[in-house]
């Protein structure tokens, strides 16, 4: 026991001769000079404008679907573009079928407004015949 009470009493000693230690040392206090913190007004600490935020969607997370952010691109403006004032000739036909012809297009059984050229294709099934401009207004009520 008295081995132990030595080094506990060593250790009582150590621990005495830190605390002198650090009484000794000068603690040195420093005082940094205080500055005027003015406030400005004008300066903005939202994001940038024309940056979009970041927004939460679903993806990929390591492998698994999970909440992530991406920051969407900007929109670009729609360019309308202006339809072209070519109208190509059409032609009245009236078919007494409905049919569908492969590169050709598709009549139903009355009137069909075709392009010229389809016409001359569609004149040459034996349903298919050339209609006067007569009887498509009386056939539309006009």
């Amino acid at each position: 026991m008295s081995n132990l009470e030595n080094e506990d009493n060593n250790l009582v000693d150590d621990i005495s001769v830190v605390e002198e230690k650090v009484e000794q040392e000068s603690v040195v206090e420093v005082e940094a000079p205080v500055e005027e913190v003015k406030e400005d007004n004008s300066v903005i600490t939202a994001e940038v404008a024309g940056e979009p935020a970041p927004v939460q969607v679903l993806g990929n997370v390591n492998g698994a679907i999970g909440a992530t952010t991406v920051v969407p691109e900007p929109k670009q403006p729609v360019v309308k573009k202006e339809k072209k004032s070519a109208k190509k000739d059409t032609v009245a036909i009236h078919s007494t079928k409905n049919v569908t012809w492969p590169g050709v297009g598709k009549v139903y059984v009355g009137y069909n407004i075709v392009e010229k050229d389809e016409s001359e294709k569609w004149l040459t099934r034996s349903h298919i015949r050339l209609a006067t401009p007569q009887e498509v207004a009386k056939e539309f009520g006009k």
